[in-house]
């Protein structure tokens, strides 16, 4: 449903976040390198977040980013309206052009009720309950993970 450029956009600014907790601030390659994102396109789309205000940054030996305001204040739908605009809320689940409640593709109303819990999920959760859910051990932004054994 969210286009790659969101998907890396909110994978970014969770990484930039848990950074900023610390009071570091985060350079592009390190987190295309940490979440294995290509360099670019993560530097494209940060300035762009930059710009509307998402996250700032600061050029130099110490520079990097870092969270514009706190992360309890930035929601999910924020960042997904500022990369791919709400028409992704909107679209067909078959790409049909006309597709409505009074013309319904067949998949209408599943999809409707699915659009409607992740627009209500994208509208009430913020970066920080990502952070918090990463903190907790509960999730992960990378690809690298530890694999949990245990001994007989």
């Amino acid at each position: 449903m969210l286009s790659k450029t969101t998907e890396y956009a909110l994978r970014s600014i969770v990484y930039i976040a848990m950074n900023d907790e610390k009071g570091s601030k985060v350079g592009i390659k390190e987190i295309a390198k940490e979440l294995e994102l290509p360099v670019h396109f993560i530097g494209k789309i940060l300035q762009d977040l930059v710009r509307k205000g998402v996250i700032a940054s600061v050029k130099g030996p110490n520079g990097g980013f870092y969270l514009h305001r706190p992360a309890s204040e930035i929601n999910l739908m924020e960042v997904v309206r500022i990369i791919d605009g709400l028409e992704t809320f909107k679209k067909c689940g078959m790409g049909m052009k006309h597709c409505s409640d009074t013309h319904p593709c067949p998949l209408h109303n599943d999809i409707k009720a699915w659009r409607n819990h992740m627009l209500k999920t994208f509208s009430t959760r913020t970066i920080q309950d990502l952070v918090d859910s990463i903190n907790a051990g509960k999730s992960y932004i990378t690809n690298v993970h530890e694999e949990l054994t245990t001994s007989s």
